[in-house]
């Protein structure tokens, strides 16, 4: 079995800190969003990993990311993490699935998928939960 390791998923913008995702996910499909960094106003970013097998959202936060799992694979610190050779990737490898472990402030979300997308980088609104409402509210209308 090979030895997991961590890549930094470039494609999503950088995470604020601290920050309090929001999720929202179907039977296929997972959204999350989150504040950007470096932003002068409060923005928001839009994840949507499509295909997911699983998700956990855990309580593993920057003083503990030991703890996790895969912490030995060289995960960052407030970043989207991609681990290969994951435990989780080679059970459903018929479905070529992804790992990413996504690493916030006050937690940690693992999401194994077949693949994720940023479908919005710029919304402004005054909290994640908001940010989320207004974007399904554009895509609906």
């Amino acid at each position: 079995m090979p030895v997991p390791r961590s890549s930094i998923w470039k494609d999503a913008p950088e995470l604020a800190i601290p920050d309090v995702p929001t999720l929202l996910c179907d039977s296929e499909d997972l959204w999350l969003y989150y504040a950007v960094a470096y932003s002068e106003v409060e923005r928001f970013a839009v994840v949507q990993f499509t295909g997911v097998i699983d998700h956990r959202l855990s309580p593993i936060n920057d003083e503990g990311i030991g703890q996790h799992p895969y912490a030995k694979a060289g995960l960052q610190f407030y970043a989207f993490n991609e681990i290969i050779g994951s435990a989780e990737s080679l059970k459903w490898a018929a479905l070529k699935p992804r790992h990413w472990a996504v690493t916030f402030k006050d937690n940690t979300l693992d999401v194994i998928a077949e693949d994720a997308k940023v479908v919005a980088t710029d919304l402004q609104a005054s909290n994640p939960t908001a940010a989320l409402l207004e974007f399904l509210h554009e895509r609906a209308a």
